[in-house]
């Protein structure tokens, strides 16, 4: 009887640790996001990063771009959405490893929609 009442105390102890170890603060939030105003000041970056182009477009370009954001404040490119290929090369060497001022989450991934106009002569 007296091992079943030392057995079960065991038990009841090893319940009551692990239950307690799950728990989840829920004043903490458990997703980090990127905040607005960071969000427009990285658009307006990429945009003056983009803008005064010599390529020469015969159409409009609505082109989404996925980037993330390096320990050391930098653009990685990780996707342009598009069938042209220096389309897409040029947005990658506009892109690519420049520098942010905009104090992005790192790791997390962007996306943004590009568009590129044609020439008008």
């Amino acid at each position: 009887m007296k091992t079943i009442k030392t057995i079960v105390l065991a038990f009841a102890i090893i319940c009551g640790t692990v239950l307690n170890a799950n728990t989840v603060d829920p004043t903490k939030p458990s997703v980090k996001s990127t905040s607005k105003a960071v969000k427009v000041s990285m658009n307006k970056e990429i945009g003056t990063l983009l803008s005064k182009s010599s390529l020469k477009l015969e159409k409009t370009y609505l082109i989404n771009v996925a980037f993330t954001v390096n320990k050391d404040n930098e653009i990685v490119v990780l996707n342009v959405d598009t069938e042209d290929v220096s389309v897409e090369r040029f947005i990658q060497d506009r892109l690519n490893y420049k520098k942010l001022k905009a104090k992005a989450l790192v790791g997390q991934n962007y996306f943004v929609p590009v568009r590129l106009k044609a020439a008008v002569d």
